[in-house]
Formats: C-alpha cells, structure tokens, sequence
C-alpha cells in the first residue's frame, strides 16, 4: 500500500494548507512533509523497520496483553497518539505550528487508509487500525493491494490531486460545478 500512502498523504498536505491558505512554498512543503509520514520509514509503518522488530525481540511487550503494543498496527497505529499531538498545537509558537498539521495530516492520513485497506491479520487482530492503543481494531477491512486499492491509487487518489490543485489555484470551479451537479 506504500504508494497509496503517499498519495493520501499529498492529497491531505495539500487540503490541510488549503483549509488554512498557506504561502504556496509553505503549500508545497506541506504536501512533501505529508507525504513523507504518510508512508514508509517516518509513517506510522516504522514498526515494520528492522531496528522496531529488533526492539520487539528484547522487549517483553507481549505481556501486557493483545499482542503487545510493539506489532505491526500497534501503538504507532492508534488515533490517540495524533490527538494528543492535535492538543498541543495551541502551545506552539504561531509561525511552526504549520510544520506539525502538515505531518499530523500525513501520519492520520496512514491511519485513514490502513482503516480502509487493512485486512484482518492473524493471532485475533481485527481489520484497520486499534481503537485502544493497540487493541480493538476496527476498519473496512478492504484488501491492501486488492482491486479496490488499486482503483484507489490509480484513479481515485489521481483525480482528487488533479481536483485540489485545480481549485487551490483558482481554475477549479468548472470541476467543483460538475461535482456538485452530480450531488443534486
């Protein structure tokens, strides 16, 4: 699923400097930061990376039930961690507050597509992501590189970047007109 992630990431990057009208070098540098997070070593699969699994070996986590926090859609999954972090947005100095919605959109980004695209795995863990923080999942359970996320990346995800950049840079009211026609 890495390059869906990429892709929710962007599309997030891009809506959350959107919704706040970011400089367009603060724009870009979101959707970059997004991205980022959004997938691979910084996002929240860092505990698929060799040094996580190797920490998990030594580490007794399993003992405290579910699997332990440590396993693949764990604690880095869990929605609290960004929550928190949304918490103490207020707390940061105005002109780098902008630094930390572009990696909390890309890192809740993950988290939306693996709510989607996470398949229940072995061992009782259900689909998505926990619900606690590393237990009771929950999600749509779609196939990661199934048909519908291969749609998702392909099409979907294309189109909505094509869509957001169109009305950011003011040219997308003839798309956003034709969405809503088929709304109404």
């Amino acid at each position: 699923m890495g390059s869906t992630h990429f892709l929710f990431g962007m599309s997030a990057g891009l809506g959350v400097a959107a919704w706040q009208g970011w400089s367009p070098w603060q724009t870009g540098l979101s959707v970059v930061l997004a991205s980022a997070v959004a997938g691979g070593r910084f996002s929240p699969d860092l505990d698929q990376s060799w040094i996580w699994r190797k920490v998990d070996k030594v580490t007794p986590d399993e003992s405290l039930g579910h699997g332990g926090p440590m396993r693949h859609r764990g604690l880095t999954h869990w929605w609290g961690l960004p929550a928190v972090l949304v918490g103490v947005l207020p707390l940061l100095p105005e002109e780098s507050r902008w630094l930390m919605m572009s990696l909390l959109a890309g890192w809740c980004s993950h988290l939306v597509g693996d709510f989607v695209f996470g398949k229940r795995a072995g061992r009782g863990r259900g689909p998505g992501i926990p619900l606690a923080p590393w237990w009771g999942h929950v999600g749509v359970g779609l196939d990661a590189g199934g048909t519908a996320e291969a749609a998702t990346r392909s099409f979907v995800l294309p189109a909505v970047l094509c869509w957001q950049f169109l009305t950011l840079v003011g040219i997308g009211d003839p798309v956003n007109d034709l969405v809503l026609d088929l709304f109404r």
